[in-house]
Formats: C-alpha cells, sequence, structure tokens
C-alpha cells in the first residue's frame, strides 16, 4: 500500500498548520490569533520602511488583520474537533 504524502509526514516535515490542529493545545492558536489581530490592525501601519511596495502593504494589513484572526481561530476549532473525536473514539 501506497501511503499518500500529506498522510505519511515524518516528525521533521510537520508544518505549522499540521502542529496548531494535532499538536499544540487549542488555546495557543486563539492567542496567536489575537497577537496577529493586533500586530496587523495596530503596529504594521506605523512600521517605516524605505520601501514603497512594502509600506503600502504594511499601510493595507488593518483591513485584512480579520482573515489572519480567522484562520488561526479555525486551526484552534479543527484542534478540539481533532480531540473531541478522539477522546470519543477512545471511549468505545
Amino acid at each position: 500500500m501506497d501511503c499518500v504524502e500529506i498522510f505519511c509526514m515524518s516528525r521533521r516535515e510537520e508544518s505549522i498548520p499540521y502542529m496548531l490542529v494535532y499538536s499544540i493545545p487549542w488555546w495557543v492558536s486563539v492567542v496567536l490569533a489575537g497577537v496577529v489581530y493586533a500586530l496587523m490592525k495596530w503596529v504594521a501601519p506605523d512600521v517605516r520602511l524605505d520601501e514603497p511596495m512594502l509600506s503600502n502593504l504594511m499601510k493595507a494589513m488593518p483591513g485584512f488583520a480579520w482573515i489572519g484572526a480567522i484562520a488561526l481561530l479555525a486551526f484552534a476549532g479543527l484542534n478540539l474537533l481533532v480531540r473531541f473525536l478522539k477522546h470519543k473514539s477512545q471511549r468505545r
């Protein structure tokens, strides 16, 4: 049986989303969502860069802060779902 590359990851090749869903407690994603939102909403626009393109990107970040926060909250939800399903299967 061949295994699909995504499902046969070794420990060294774990991605950040994989760790947020399977390895790290759910509340870490919630805290990261708050930090990412705050950084994108209030810190990024005040960053002064010499490069005009990056400066414009930093000025646009407050409008997209909710996307970063929602993505991390989705990982927290998936983490809770995985833990619930694992706990439910162990009880049987």
